[in-house]
């Protein structure tokens, strides 16, 4: 079964942010820092990720500035995993929500669960320039299953 993730406008991006206690990612301009949703007649690459246990294959990637990615995802883990996009801050908080709820539905935007075998997909924009970190936040995943997305200027 393949998860695709709902395109979720940046206005209601903003909402649900700060209604889960993540306000502090949204700069004075009403931006996230990580980016946000995209759609497909945007994206400018595909780029595949694959989830085995306890690590991203790449964990490191780098976009540019302004620019929309399919993130291909598959769960070639014998485990559930996640992948979020977000900043460092945030990834922690939402894997601190998943330690008390492991098996609550993911809200959030820029968010992928897939059972072992699973296929899906996350369509991100990235509007600034710097680091975005993804992760796995369920319990025991979270320290060791972590990459790194590199923003560069265009």
């Amino acid at each position: 079964m393949t998860q695709f993730i709902k395109i979720i406008p940046l206005a209601a991006l903003s909402m649900l942010l700060s209604t889960a206690g993540m306000a502090s990612s949204i700069d004075a301009n009403n931006r996230n820092p990580a980016g946000h949703p995209g759609t497909a007649s945007e994206v400018s690459q595909d780029i595949k990720v694959t989830q085995v246990d306890n690590m991203f294959l790449p964990n490191e990637i780098r976009v540019t500035e302004g620019e929309t990615i399919r993130f291909v995802v598959i769960n070639k883990g014998d485990h559930r995993h996640e992948m979020v996009i977000g900043m460092m801050d945030n990834l922690r908080k939402i894997a601190k929500q998943r330690r008390k709820n492991p098996d609550e539905i993911p809200a959030e935007a820029g968010v992928m669960r897939l059972q072992p075998g699973e296929k899906g997909e996350i369509i991100w924009t990235f509007g600034q320039i710097g680091e975005i970190d993804f992760a796995c936040p369920l319990p025991g995943h979270f320290k060791a299953m972590r990459g790194k997305i590199y923003v560069e200027k265009k």
